[in-house]
């Protein structure tokens, strides 16, 4: 059983699931920041554009600004920006006990490894990939675009039960599941968008997806990007097949004039999650002894652009 449910990093995503689980039934405790008085005045509005647009109020929350608050919990989802995972330990201490499980709902790679490195490789600890478009317009308004669905994982083997059960909770949710036989796999694949659409959005001069898919040099540019993952996700053995890139550009015609989350990110002041989206696989390229030339010069364009 899924028991007490804890949501860390409750942004755009993380309120969204949390709500769909809240919805069904399940026992869900939110730790908010910024937007905890406004969550608490007026609860959340949740808006779905597909595949009609409605909009529901949902209150009766279990809302904490304060981990401490919480207590010790079944699961602990980590939906927060990456670039806190130096900090998420400490953050989440408080709602970690000896049996607790671990979701991590983030971009990027190296957060599954994070988390087992500061609560141990033998914790039940998954990962969780969102192919969607969610944002928050306000500090209590999360817009669903695209439900799209979210893969699920496990590092260095199939799912256990426990993971299961989770994937399940989220299933009876509404939420669209698939399972990932590699979690490493699931990433590799996630990154031939990510990398592309949300650094080109950024570099590009703050521009949506449907833009950057019209200009030739930008949309070139992504798909010599994507085929530079292609190349470093083999050297993983993870074979990525041509087919797969192509349908990244055919998926997001439909999305229109899309930011996505990082570009959002910049364009609010915040910070970009550089390092796990793009360092990180930078990195893992040249430690097999490939060179990603586009890779690494869109890396040195955000860092340089963002200063992160």
């Amino acid at each position: 059983m899924a028991g007490k449910i804890g949501f860390v990093g409750v942004g755009a995503v993380g309120s969204y699931y949390g709500l769909m689980l809240k919805k069904a039934g399940e026992d869900v405790h939110l730790l908010l920041r910024s937007n905890y008085d406004a969550v608490k005045k007026n609860g959340f509005e949740l808006v779905h554009h597909r595949p009609v647009k409605t909009t529901e109020r949902i209150n009766d929350l279990n809302i904490y600004n304060d981990a401490g608050g919480i207590g010790i919990c079944d699961w602990v989802v980590i939906a927060s920006k990456t670039s806190v995972n130096h900090q998420i330990a400490d953050i989440i201490q408080p709602m970690v006990g000896d049996n607790t499980s671990l979701l991590s709902l983030q971009n990027g790679m190296g957060n599954v490894e994070n988390l087992a490195d500061s609560f141990g490789h033998g914790r039940e600890i998954i990962g969780g990939l969102c192919f969607t478009c969610i944002n928050r317009t306000t500090p209590s308004t999360i817009e669903s675009l695209l439900p799209g669905y979210v893969q699920f994982g496990q590092l260095g083997k199939k799912l256990s039960d426990c993971g299961l059960d989770m994937v399940n909770r989220f299933l009876q949710s509404g939420v669209q599941v698939k399972q990932a036989d590699s979690l490493d796999e699931a990433l590799w694949r996630k990154l031939c968008w990510n990398i592309p659409f949300n650094g080109l959005s950024i570099v590009g001069g703050g521009i949506t997806t449907d833009l950057i898919l019209q200009n030739s040099k930008l949309r070139n540019r992504a798909g010599r990007l994507m085929k530079e993952i292609q190349s470093g996700a083999k050297l993983y053995n993870v074979q990525i097949e041509d087919a797969f890139l192509q349908r990244q550009f055919t998926l997001t015609e439909p999305m229109g004039a899309y930011q996505p989350s990082s570009l959002i990110d910049f364009l609010n002041g915040q910070v970009v999650e550089v390092e796990s989206i793009w360092g990180e696989p930078l990195r893992r390229g040249k430690e097999m002894g490939i060179k990603m030339p586009e890779l690494e010069s869109l890396y040195t364009e955000l860092k340089d652009i963002t200063g992160n």
